[in-house]
């Protein structure tokens, strides 16, 4: 009776990054399956960790973990790939607050000779100079991660899903994969809600803003076709599990609650 279980938008929070993976289950069968929607960087203090947690769970279960790419995944390559003086390099930068994604990659004393460039230099002259130290380094300590990265796919089918980070060209019909262009996977907006011929799971707007609630942190289902499963991590410091049964096409997701004796455990709840 095989699951598939999703996730998406971890944004660089590894414990509700590893609370959430205790819920998914790929030993007892091995026919269950694991989909990340995109967006494990950014905004969180462990944006390097994130990744490597995902990367090192997809190598250990090959032929079940499916990782898919997202658009805050796509910027962190395209400012590896930018050129010196290119203004990528100083929007990227100026976006990453406090450096908290940058310096989850670097090392302390890379950290500190940019401390010290800072002094010397305007602010856009410095974002210039210090994006050359930065990608320098990326490329030299974490190669491999960066070559996977540009190896993700950008969804994922099955018989009754379509994984996504942000969605599809639904007026492309059974043609959405040539309708969809690759900046629509990535950063589709706003939600499209409705019937599909296929269910559509996919992250990138949060469930907050959906429901209008900013107490709302779940998996949101718009009793049609669309699942929506970004919590809003960096608020709500829990990463939604969505989970599939292929047997009885129920979906299912998971609370935090207070048991009897006062400890919080995670409690299964249906919504289709």
């Amino acid at each position: 009776m095989a699951k598939i279980y999703a996730i998406s938008d971890i944004h660089g929070h590894l414990h509700p990054l590893e609370e959430a993976l205790a819920l998914i289950d790929l030993e007892s069968d091995k026919e269950n399956m694991f989909i990340c929607c995109g967006d494990y960087i950014d905004y969180g203090p462990d944006s390097c960790g994130a990744l490597y947690t995902i990367k090192q769970l997809a190598e250990n279960y090959p032929n079940q973990v499916i990782v898919l790419k997202g658009n805050h995944e796509q910027m962190l390559l395209e400012f590896i790939s930018a050129k010196e003086r290119d203004i990528w390099n100083v929007e990227w930068l100026g976006s990453d607050k406090g450096f908290t994604t940058v310096n989850s990659f670097i090392s302390l004393s890379t950290r500190e000779k940019i401390f010290q460039l800072k002094f010397e230099e305007g602010y856009h002259d410095f974002l210039f100079r210090i994006s050359k130290v930065i990608k320098e380094e990326i490329l030299k300590n974490h190669s491999e991660l960066v070559k996977w990265l540009k190896g993700l796919p950008l969804y994922y089918e099955t018989e009754a899903q379509i994984f996504v980070h942000a969605g599809i060209d639904e007026e492309a019909e059974e043609y959405w994969r040539y309708g969809t262009t690759d900046e629509y996977l990535l950063s589709k907006f706003p939600a499209t809600f409705g019937k599909f011929h296929k269910d559509i799971i996919a992250g990138h707007i949060s469930t907050s803003s959906l429901t209008k609630n900013k107490d709302f942190h779940q998996v949101f289902w718009d009793k049609n076709s669309h699942f929506y499963i970004d919590g809003e991590t960096t608020r709500s410091g829990v990463v939604p599990v969505l989970k599939y049964n292929t047997i009885t096409s129920r979906y299912s997701s998971f609370i935090k609650n207070t048991d009897h004796d006062g400890s919080l455990k995670w409690v299964e709840y249906f919504l289709k």
